[in-house]
């Protein structure tokens, strides 16, 4: 009885243990939501098709970088169809849907 609550014990350290390591330092600050009330909606439905949208706008540009390449435009095509929908989708804070 005595071994089985030591290795309970000992199992409740491990398990909590990279909870404190990963814990930033903020103490209340919630910087990675913009807005509470989006954050939801946001998850669900924004952040998945913005992840269609980057994989769309991959696909499109695969298929016009041929065309792109005879107009010396493939930086621009590479920004417009896939950094901009994938910034959107990854880099923007939770429920923040406003202009940059």
């Amino acid at each position: 009885m005595k071994n089985t609550l030591r290795v309970t014990f000992l199992a409740a350290i491990a398990l909590a243990s990279p909870l404190a390591i990963a814990d930033t330092g903020s103490k209340g600050s919630n910087d990675a939501v913009a807005d509470e009330a989006l954050a939801v909606p946001d998850i669900l439905f924004a952040r998945p098709a913005g992840l269609v949208g980057t994989t769309l706008g991959f696909t499109a540009f695969v298929v016009t970088s041929p065309f792109t390449a005879m107009a010396e435009c493939v930086d621009e095509a590479w920004d417009t169809l896939v950094i901009t929908p994938g910034e959107w989708t990854f880099t923007r804070s939770l429920g923040d849907f406003g202009d940059k």
